[in-house]
């Protein structure tokens, strides 16, 4: 019997920015991380690029993305300008002499990380954010049971990220968070305002009910000190 490779990369496609993925970007990025395209901006874990192209379309310039996966040149080759690198983003931050970025996006990547090497990645994001720099992190929400769904469907999701663990990880690697919110759902209107009224519901019912009901969480993280 041929044994299960959970990291099998499957085909890989280069994506194109919609104005959904404008939409979520700015919901989730742009807006409560108080950005601007004059920041220089660190993406950990960049896959395929859809973020980096984003942050191309509202004409950021100062921009790194970073991956381990070797196998994603082909798709990321058409981001001149950007710096894209493909290797460990530990390996990658330690190099650096210092400060060297206003914000950095890790995008469901956290949950991958054991909890050992996840507090040692933002301690090494800690060390080269700027003054003010902010971290936006987003995860499966394990507070809600539609995210528990999302986190344990896959064999690589190592870590359960929450509300309160974004803030305990804030605090336990010197930042302050921010803003904890729910990500963006997709689907239709008609089925987001249909969970909407659903949750609404689940929550006046429930004596015991989730920070959010989405499916995923992100946390604004501002550097201390």
């Amino acid at each position: 019997m041929k044994a299960l490779d959970v990291y099998a990369a499957p085909r890989l496609d280069r994506p194109q920015v919609k104005r959904k993925h404008l939409e979520q970007f700015d919901r989730e990025f742009l807006r409560p991380a108080a950005a601007t395209p004059a920041m220089a901006v660190l993406e950990i874990g960049c896959g395929t690029g859809i973020f980096l192209r984003y942050l191309k379309a509202r004409g950021f310039s100062d921009v790194v993305g970073l991956d381990a996966d070797a196998g994603l040149a082909p798709v990321l080759d058409d981001l001149a300008g950007f710096e894209v690198r493909l290797e460990d983003a530990a390996g990658y931050l330690n190099r650096l002499p210092g400060p060297r970025f206003d914000r950095v996006a890790l995008f469901d990547v956290a949950e991958h990380l054991p909890l050992q090497a996840l507090v040692a990645l933002m301690k090494d994001i800690h060390r080269v954010l700027r003054p003010g720099g902010r971290v936006v992190l987003r995860s499966p929400n394990c507070g809600s049971p539609w995210g528990l769904k999302m986190h344990f469907d896959t064999f690589d999701h190592v870590t359960p990220i929450t509300a309160g663990r974004l803030r305990e990880l804030a605090a336990a690697t010197g930042f302050e968070a921010v803003a904890v919110f729910g990500g963006t759902t997709g689907g239709s209107a008609l089925k987001r305002l249909a969970e909407r009224g659903l949750h609404g519901l689940l929550s006046r019912l429930l004596t015991y009910r989730p920070d959010f009901w989405e499916a995923t969480v992100v946390g604004v993280l501002e550097k201390r000190g």
